[in-house]
């Protein structure tokens, strides 16, 4: 019988193998067997930012009970930043701590230090009250980051309300921020309607390294917030053994024309793959990469980078029924090129979306 079974478990890949890779190498399927006690795995990190800043909202509307875990949002914001802080490396950062409801340092401005930074997390209020004082907080951002040189990133707590003030509205002091500094803000968002959402998107759209990420899939998957302050390249040797079983599934890189963001024809039988693996491994989720080649302004290749990403998660969402949570989306612009910008054809090689499977354990 233990035989039978082997056999039927080698039959299984064979036909996988025959499905994905045969497909004129739309996608490739890694195996693994029993013998092997592991793999090889190299990572490099790579700093995307010199400091970063974490605007804690501990405002009333951070009271309410977060879905089933018999936590507040108050509380589940506060794990998650101590869950953050025990895997960060630390790379010469710069970093801040602040209350903005009302404005109270708690870690100020200074060098990262993990133990101390997790005492700082301690220190904030453990039952949630007051207003949201959106506008201070983002004024008090000017004078911290003056005192800072290279890229910030602004973890900004807030689910959009903000108290009534004589003040600017929270998108124009942020607008003034990022034409100030070299900032990205990244609102982590527990919004509950469409009018808070539509504040955060705007304050979002000042620039292209910004963006809204919903509270519920950061505290489900940190993987959301990777590539704000540093990325991973892993390279990975894997072994073969006995036990057949898939390791890995991977397609070719989808290749985009010059300024576009348009999907071209002989990608759909790559990403109908990876639609069809997503559907058939309902643990797994898509990790989609944009990337763009050197010509062109930074910031719009960013811009560029990001709707790439977005192309391709619309075409695996409204023609092969993915669900949007299985999906996660980041992009770097003309950052990490895998080809020299010098040639036509290098440049076609780094306009590119990166499809990663994970999940697969």
């Amino acid at each position: 019988m233990k035989t039978d079974s082997k056999c039927r478990s080698v039959m299984l890949v064979v036909l996988l193998l025959i499905v994905f890779v045969g497909s004129s190498f739309a996608a490739e399927v890694t195996v693994e067997k029993k013998t092997v006690s592991g793999v090889v795995i190299t990572e490099d990190i790579i700093k995307t930012a010199d400091n970063f800043i974490v605007m804690f909202d501990s405002s009333g509307s951070m009271a309410k009970p977060y879905k089933n875990t018999g936590l507040t949002t108050l509380e589940a914001a506060e794990q998650l930043l101590i869950e953050r802080n025990e895997i960060l490396p630390d790379l010469g950062y710069n970093a801040g701590l602040y209350l903005y409801t009302p404005f109270k340092p708690i870690y100020p401005i200074q060098p990262y230090d993990r133990e101390k930074f997790a005492q700082a997390i301690e220190q904030l209020p453990k039952k949630a009250s007051g207003g949201t004082l959106l506008q201070q907080g983002l004024h008090k951002l000017d004078g911290i980051m003056s005192k800072l040189s290279g890229r910030t990133v602004v973890f900004l707590f807030t689910d959009g309300s903000y108290t009534r003030m004589a003040e600017r509205k929270p998108v124009e002091i942020a607008k003034r921020l990022a034409n100030k500094y070299n900032v990205c803000f990244y609102l982590i968002s527990t919004a509950k309607d469409e009018k808070q959402e539509k504040i955060l998107k705007a304050v979002a759209s000042i620039n292209a390294c910004s963006r809204v990420v919903p509270f519920d899939q950061v505290f489900a998957k940190p993987v959301y917030l990777a590539g704000a302050l540093f990325v991973i390249e892993k390279r990975a040797v894997p072994f073969v053994s006995t036990f057949v079983r898939i390791a890995d599934f991977k397609i070719e890189n989808i290749l985009f024309d010059f300024d576009k963001t348009d999907i071209r024809q002989d990608d759909y039988q790559r990403l109908n793959l990876l639609g069809t693996f997503l559907k058939n491994n309902p643990k797994t989720y898509a990790v989609l990469t944009g990337f763009t080649d050197s010509v062109g302004a930074s910031e719009y290749n960013l811009e560029l980078a990001r709707r790439r990403a977005e192309s391709v998660e619309g075409y695996l969402i409204s023609n092969l029924g993915v669900d949007v949570g299985r999906i996660v989306t980041q992009w770097y612009g003309k950052a990490d090129p895998i080809a020299s910008n010098d040639s036509p054809k290098g440049r076609q090689l780094n306009r590119r979306v990166e499809c990663m499977v994970m999940g697969m354990d």
